[in-house]
C-alpha cells in the first residue's frame, strides 16, 4: 500500500548541496506551522525554533560544527531549543530543571525536526539533520542569545536541492527483521551474517554512488564515528553546558 506522504517518506534523502536561492516567505510559514503543529509531551510545548540566515553566522557554526559546508551554504539553519525558560518565568518551575523535562524535551525536539524535514521535502526542499554543533554548542549559545532553562539539541539544514548533487539510490537500512519486532524484542535478529549481508550491501552503496565514493561499510564507519561521541572532555564539556542552562542530569 502506498500513497503521496508514503512516496515521500520512503524517498527521503539526506541533502547537502544546495543552489544560492533563499526560501520563498510562504515556504517558511508553511514549514513553521507543520512544526506547530508537532505532537508535544504532555502539551508543554518545550520547543523554540531559532532560524539562522546572517551568512557570517553560518560561518561560524559550520566551523564550530567541525567544517560541515552544507551549514554555509543552506537558505536556513533551524536550531530546534529544548526551552524551559518559560516555566521559569512564570515561576513554574525553578533551578535545576528536572531530568524529566529535559527527556521531554528532547523528544519534541526530535519530533518537531523531523516535522520540518518531511514539510520542507513536500515541497521539494532539501535537508540534513545536524547533531556537530555540540562540540562548539557554548559558542553556538551565545551566538544565539540563549538565556537559563534553553539548550540547542538538534538542528536542521534547509534549502533548495542541487539536483545535480542528488543520488539516483537510496542509503540501504538495515533489514527490517533488526529494526520491527512483535511483543518482544528478539535478540537473535541482529546476528554476524546479518552483518556481514548489510556491510556488503553498505559498500556497494558507498561504491557506487554518485558523489563522495569512498570503499566503506556500516561497521567501519560506526567505528569511526564512536570513540569522539564518547570523549570524556566532551562529555564534561556538554554536561557542564545542560547544568549551566539550569537542567539536572539526575532523578
Amino acid at each position: 500500500m502506498t500513497n503521496a506522504v508514503i512516496d515521500l517518506l520512503t524517498s527521503h534523502q539526506s541533502i547537502r548541496n544546495y543552489l544560492d536561492k533563499p526560501l520563498t516567505k510562504e515556504q517558511v510559514e508553511a514549514i513553521e506551522n507543520a512544526v506547530m503543529q508537532t505532537s508535544s509531551s504532555c502539551f508543554f510545548q518545550m520547543v523554540t525554533t531559532i532560524k539562522v540566515t546572517d551568512k557570517q553566522m553560518l560561518a561560524k557554526i559550520a566551523k564550530l560544527s567541525g567544517d560541515q559546508h552544507n551549514i554555509e551554504t543552506c537558505a536556513q539553519f533551524w536550531v530546534f531549543c529544548i526551552d524551559a525558560r518559560r516555566f521559569l518565568k512564570t515561576n513554574l518551575l525553578t533551578t535545576p530543571i528536572p531530568f524529566r523535562l529535559f527527556y521531554s524535551g528532547l523528544n519534541d525536539v526530535s519530533l518537531s525536526c523531523q516535522q520540518a524535514l518531511v514539510a520542507a521535502e513536500s515541497m521539494g526542499l532539501g535537508c540534513v539533520v545536524i547533531g556537530g554543533h555540540k562540540a562548539g554548542i557554548d559558542e553556538l549559545s551565545q551566538m544565539l542569545n540563549l538565556k537559563e532553562g534553553v539548550i540547542p539539541a538538534l538542528a536542521l539544514c534547509i534549502g533548495v536541492v542541487d539536483e545535480e548533487y542528488k543520488e539516483d539510490q537510496l542509503k540501504p537500512r538495515l533489514p527490517k527483521q533488526c529494526l520491527f519486532m512483535d511483543n518482544t524484542y528478539n535478540d537473535d535478529a541482529f546476528n554476524q551474517a546479518v552483518l556481514d549481508e548489510y556491510n556488503q550491501k553498505m559498500r556497494d552503496y558507498y561504491m557506487s554512488r554518485k558523489h563522495g565514493k569512498r570503499d566503506d561499510n556500516w561497521t567501519n564507519s560506526c567505528v569511526q564515528m564512536l570513540p569522539p561521541l564518547n570523549s570524556p572532555k566532551i562529555k564534561t564539556a556538554l554536561i557542564n553546558y545542560i547544568e549551566k542552562q539550569g537542567f539536572s542530569l539526575s532523578f
